[in-house]
């Protein structure tokens, strides 16, 4: 239990620290996901998302919607350093971040998103690790949006404690490649660090922290977002 409780220390802290900067925007995403193994190199996942995010003048994180999701993914493991995703079909339903006060009664506007990715790890030295994933995802919205190509890399470092208990801390940048102005090319920026904990063969979550710099669409100046994230994954079984 002790890999558990630095998890969970480490992670509370991490919070205290960061709100007590008076951020101007906060947010706390769930994700679970249900995987099943098809064989031994593949295996889909069904994705479930939910967002929340602080209100009009408040610093509850869980105050408001931000966001609801569901998302599939196909992965083909090539080896134990490279694994390749395509996510055929996403749905989501995206609420407007809270900046006035008229955001906290605008209706949601839904995303159809279709994605694929590539993800790579190098061993460094003994236990650490580089970690590189590289995704392009095409958006399509209800609302008069364009559909937007979005491209996306994520490069991290990630120390295995155990089997069961890790850290990772990344950069992860996005980028507009069509669909929106020349001044829209940068979407946002992640910079985070992640516990990973597995408490059964099956079973495993991720809980932590990302500073996320974001140009919105609507706007032309940039947003400053703490956010706290805890992701549930369960295996129904094990491939043969």
């Amino acid at each position: 239990m002790l890999p558990l409780k630095t998890l969970l220390t480490a992670a509370i802290w991490i919070c205290i620290a960061q709100t007590s900067q008076a951020q101007p925007h906060y947010s706390v995403w769930f994700r679970s996901t249900l995987s099943v193994p098809v064989g031994k190199k593949f295996k889909i996942d069904n994705e479930f998302q939910h967002r929340r995010q602080n209100g009009f003048e408040n610093e509850n994180l869980f105050s408001k919607n931000l966001m609801f999701a569901y998302r599939n993914w196909v992965h083909y493991q090539h080896n134990d350093d490279v694994k390749f995703s395509l996510s055929p079909f996403a749905y989501f339903s995206n609420y407007n971040i809270i900046q006035k006060q008229a955001d906290e009664t605008a209706q949601p506007n839904s995303e159809l998103r279709f994605s694929a990715a590539v993800e790579s790890q190098h061993s460094i030295l003994g236990n650490f690790y580089l970690v590189d994933r590289t995704a392009i995802e095409y958006r399509m919205f209800s609302n008069s949006q364009s559909d937007i190509t979005r491209l996306r890399n994520r490069f991290g470092l990630r120390l295995d404690f155990t089997e069961r208990f890790k850290i990772s801390v990344f950069d992860e940048l996005l980028f507009n490649l069509s669909g929106t102005t020349q001044q829209h090319f940068f979407d946002h920026d992640r910079i985070g660090i992640d516990f990973e904990y597995k408490v059964y063969p099956s079973l495993k979550f991720d809980i932590g922290y990302i500073h996320i710099t974001r140009l919105p669409l609507t706007n032309t100046t940039t947003l400053h977002e703490s956010n706290i994230f805890l992701n549930l994954a369960y295996q129904l079984h094990k491939g043969t």
